[in-house]
């Protein structure tokens, strides 16, 4: 069943992928403002009608969350968190650094068990099943071998509420740096976990994000062999709005740096 969830998914974010394409810097493109930090395009719309609208006639009885609001209660183990486009802001920018981001959560293992994420502009395709690992256009990939905290690179991004100093990461921010080789702040948790689980960076945190930004990252980079969790170092949650990822290596010393910072 989890794999053909895991096709089934591969091929209709490539269509949705070819949505996004065509409003890439397109004059058609019409940008809105949830808030003044938080964008919305028609193409977000587009994305997210074509995908609900597949899953929904594929799996009546599955549960479907969308992040522009639509919805399906299903009665059934599994539950559909879609981003239809994942770094709105950059994509209205003209910004090429942007995804589709589907994660299916499984209510009996009361975790990810399927997550697909694809970066049209690059043509990467990151996709992992429980137990099959993970991999780049079918290709498998693996976290990073850096066991030393100072010669890594980790990724991060910031809440739109930036003007609440709880929430807006600049405290942790400011703490690791010192401490690491770099901090990469790419615009799409989607694509920080992906980055994360090829070993393009070595670990990553972030608050104040939803099950749709991180369901499908996280299998990613545990079936990659890196570790996902809370920033207790507990059992990761998609529904509890925290995530904290790593090679494996590096895990325990980004925990006890954000609890000291905390």
């Amino acid at each position: 069943m989890l794999k053909q969830i895991e096709n089934f998914t591969k091929e209709i974010i490539l269509e949705a992928g070819e949505i996004l394409i065509k409003g890439f810097r397109s004059n058609t493109t019409e940008i809105s403002y949830k808030s003044r930090t938080d964008l919305l395009t028609n193409i977000d719309k587009a994305s997210e009608e074509f995908l609900f609208k597949k899953v929904s006639e594929k799996f009546p009885n599955h549960t479907i969350i969308a992040e522009e609001g639509s919805f399906q209660d299903g009665k059934d183990e599994f539950v559909w968190y879609i981003d239809p486009l994942d770094a709105t802001n950059n994509f209205a920018h003209g910004i090429p650094f942007f995804c589709i981001s589907i994660g299916v959560y499984s209510k009996h293992l009361n975790r990810v068990v399927v997550g697909v994420i694809y970066d049209p502009i690059h043509n990467e395709c990151y996709s992992a099943t429980l137990g099959d690992g993970a991999k780049l256009n079918n290709q498998p990939i693996k976290v990073s071998k850096i066991s030393d905290i100072g010669i890594s690179m980790i990724s991060t991004g910031f809440p739109y509420d930036k003007e609440n100093p709880e929430k807006n990461n600049l405290k942790q921010f400011s703490v690791f740096l010192p401490q690491i080789q770099g901090i990469r702040r790419i615009g799409s948790a989607a694509l920080d976990l992906c980055y994360l689980a090829i070993g393009r960076v070595d670990g990553f945190w972030e608050p104040e994000l939803k099950p749709w930004d991180m369901a499908a990252g996280s299998i990613i980079v545990e079936e990659a062999g890196g570790k996902v969790t809370n920033y207790e170092g507990e059992h990761f949650d998609p529904k509890i709005p925290e995530i904290v990822a790593s090679n494996g290596l590096i895990h325990n010393r980004l925990i006890q740096i954000l609890q000291d910072v905390s």
